[in-house]
């Protein structure tokens, strides 16, 4: 196989191996791309209205590490279940040379997924305290039948984060307050998809030898999997202003890069390719650079009862134009492009003090999708999506409070869909989708 047939080949390589770590329906991701923004259960009764200037608990290391001089000593610990129901109605289904594609419609990809958290703050003096946070803010799973008709752009996406996020909060004066924290971020990726050999062969040799040697569209189908996984650092910053009735919050995330190292791996590859050195195991590298975000937060007391909250959150896509994965074997790169765009995020909230026992709290909010119509994907047929939450503390003691929330997510049900994959296979159609989000976390001081 010439070097030109090689470069060709990079058109034909599995989706699955552009390491698209945003390109997946998002059965944990709940916000804009695969960003989770569900940190705090007491947040997401009011739709996370409010974040960067309630600090009401130790979340508030996530989404205002200013508001930590509001804290003496306490843990926080908690976490939500997401359930995300996802279908496609396929209109169109054919292989590279025109043939029904064959194989059902995936099944209900959306799964059952979690996002645990853990907070910690401990006031130093009177002007410092220090808090500590484990969450994961970042993350999807999803699962089609690996004999779907769409097995050659995807099967299962995975993408898992752990971030350790020490902070500091500092008391300027009664009225103003800084935050300061570091984020260390383990990320890693898992993506499979089938590989149609047949497919591959017609559009790097020619249709005649290819079908005399039995590689066919879909005669000869493989595995693919990519692994990979790395260490990356950021920052975030805040500030929080007060009087007797309001507070002010202003939050700033970082952008995370990570340099991910791994492993492709290759089932039942032909020995015309093998033989080349491509579709062989080998290992990989590709970079990925986390989203910023800016939020923009408010908080006032009504009365002693009431409270309204709201927030404007930007979460910086734009900066995720391709996925580039280079190989350690001939194989050439492969370049998956995204083309993502910048995204808002709307969200008001209101608590309600029922009485010294309970708070009851409820929220709504506008998510926007940062993948355009055109680069949609059989791993992220994304939408925007309008979040409705209910929530309610209950305070067990005077040291102990528990956290309950929940939120259903409208998405729309005629998402359209048109992809050609990188194996030549073209898949048309609507998605449906909606998800429920439910969470518990318990809030003890001491």
């Amino acid at each position: 196989m010439t070097q030109k047939k090689l470069r060709k080949l990079s058109r034909f390589l599995p989706g699955t191996l552009a390491l698209t770590v945003a390109a997946g329906l998002p059965a944990t991701a709940m916000a804009a791309g695969f960003q989770l923004t569900e940190q705090s259960i007491s947040g997401l009764g009011r739709a996370f209205a409010g974040g960067a200037a309630f600090a009401e608990d130790a979340s508030t290391v996530f989404y205002n590490p200013a508001g930590l001089v509001e804290l003496d000593r306490e843990i926080v610990i908690g976490g939500s279940l997401i359930a995300l129901g996802a279908d496609l109605d396929r209109t169109v289904a054919v292989d590279a040379s025109g043939a029904p594609l064959t194989g059902g419609e995936g099944g209900d990809v959306g799964k059952l997924g979690g996002v645990p958290i853990l907070y910690y703050a401990q006031r130093l003096n009177e002007d410092w305290v220090f808090g500590m946070g484990v969450n994961a803010p970042f993350g999807l799973a999803t699962d089609y039948d690996p004999d779907w008709i769409g097995r050659y752009q995807g099967v299962y996406s995975q993408v898992s984060t752990l971030n350790l996020n020490p902070s500091l909060g500092w008391k300027i004066d009664d009225n103003w307050s800084l935050g300061f924290g570091l984020n260390m971020m383990h990320f890693r990726v898992k993506l499979t998809n089938m590989v149609d050999y047949g497919a591959v062969c017609f559009g790097n040799v020619n249709p005649v030898t290819c079908s005399a040697i039995g590689l066919t569209p879909q005669s000869h189908d493989g595995y693919a999997e990519i692994e990979g996984d790395s260490w990356g650092y950021g920052f975030n910053i805040g500030a929080l202003w007060k009087n007797d009735s309001t507070r002010v919050g202003f939050h700033y995330r970082s952008r995370v890069s990570q340099d991910l190292e791994g492993d492709s791996r290759f089932e039942n590859a032909p020995a015309l390719f093998t033989a080349q050195n491509v579709f062989v195991n080998t290992g990989i590298e590709a970079e990925f650079e986390t989203p910023e975000t800016i939020s923009l937060s408010m908080v006032h007391d009504i009365n002693e009862d009431w409270t309204l909250s709201a927030d404007i959150t930007r979460t910086g896509w734009d900066t995720f134009e391709e996925i580039r994965v280079q190989y350690d074997s001939n194989q050439p790169d492969t370049v998956q492009p995204e083309n993502w765009e910048d995204v808002m995020r709307y969200s008001i909230g209101v608590d309600w003090r029922y009485s010294e026992a309970f708070t009851f709290r409820s929220g709504l909010a506008l998510d926007q999708t940062p993948v355009p119509d055109e680069f949609r994907t059989v791993r992220l047929p994304d939408d925007d999506r309008t979040w409705l939450s209910f929530g309610a503390t209950w305070y067990v003691s005077e040291a102990m409070e528990m956290d309950f929330g929940y939120a259903h997510l409208f998405i729309d049900d005629n998402i359209p869909f048109a992809e050609t994959g990188s194996q030549g296979d073209t898949i048309a159609g609507t998605y449906k989708a909606s998800a429920d989000i439910f969470g518990a976390e318990l809030r003890y001081r001491f």
